[in-house]
């Protein structure tokens, strides 16, 4: 038995009503696979530029729909909008790439002192002058 499997057309419907919420500066195609062993909902992945061409799709986008049946609509929503926040494009060369969250912590810790002094704790400032740099590379976020 295989561990992955094809996903429905309602899962890839939830996905593309959340990714056309976005703004992207060139179109982004996906391929969509589902997982039943897959720890997360949702994981998007670059695809290698041979595959790309071969399938004409720029990244892979990797669902476990048993996950997903568990979880709330606004939780989905929320899991979904979070890895399509990882797209970046370059409008000028057409490049598509994969970036890191600008922050990463545990939930308790927010709810004890505030997004906005983890951020600092975790000096975002640093990300911020490598964001900038992104754009005037021509990558938007």
């Amino acid at each position: 038995m295989s561990k992955f499997y094809f996903l429905s057309e309602d899962t890839i419907d939830t996905f593309m009503k959340v990714y056309n919420k976005k703004a992207f500066s060139i179109s982004v195609n996906f391929e969509f696979v589902g997982s039943e062993t897959q720890k997360s909902l949702i994981k998007i992945t670059k695809l290698a530029d041979q595959f790309a061409f071969i399938l004409s799709k720029d990244v892979l986008v990797s669902i476990n729909e048993d996950l997903m049946n568990v979880f709330d609509e606004e939780s989905v929503q929320i899991l979904i909008e979070q890895e399509i926040d990882k797209i970046t494009t370059n409008i000028e060369t057409g490049k598509i790439r994969l970036v890191k969250p600008d922050l990463t912590t545990f939930s308790g810790l927010i709810n004890k002192y505030g997004i906005e002094k983890i951020a600092k704790a975790n000096k975002v400032e640093e990300l911020f002058a490598q964001q900038k740099q992104d754009q005037e590379e021509g990558f938007i976020i």
